[in-house]
């Protein structure tokens, strides 16, 4: 896989294969040491509204992890909203999109992505998203974060 394949890593699927099959893609790519240069976008969220589904302590469930947890989230953006500009150290996330059509700038670079994609955010991930449809767009970000 070359350099650029890391950065725009896209898993096609539905449901909980293609987390699986995120998941797999994550692990492989998370020990590279590739890095990107970083260009920054939006520094606030606009129509964006979060909603926590559930964390796990992993202290108590996996060794070496105290201090982290994982999380599941819905993420809502609005037509013509965008999320913040953020990256990804210390944060590695799979994103699926469950409802609509979304562009996210990763890294500078544009990526379409669509309902049944999964994105796959490393280490050297910075990205942001932007709804330029007509429809709500819903992300399901599951992370590892510090407590």
């Amino acid at each position: 896989m070359s350099e650029s394949a890391f950065h725009t890593q896209t898993v096609r699927g539905s449901g909980p294969m293609a987390l699986v099959s995120a998941v797999i893609v994550l692990l492989l790519t998370s020990t590279t040491g590739i890095t990107s240069a970083q260009v920054p976008g939006p520094s606030d969220s606009k129509g964006v509204s979060l909603k926590t589904l559930g964390s796990i302590d992993l202290s108590t469930e996996v060794e070496g992890l105290s201090g982290r947890q994982l999380r599941a989230r819905l993420s809502t953006i609005e037509p013509g909203g965008h999320v913040a500009w953020h990256s990804h150290k210390d944060r590695p996330t799979l994103e699926y999109v469950v409802q609509g059509n979304v562009v996210e700038i990763r890294n500078g670079v544009e990526i379409q992505r669509s309902a049944g994609d999964v994105a796959v955010c490393t280490h050297e991930v910075s990205h942001w998203w932007q709804n330029r449809g007509t429809t709500p767009v819903v992300l399901l970000p599951v992370d590892i974060v510090r407590q």
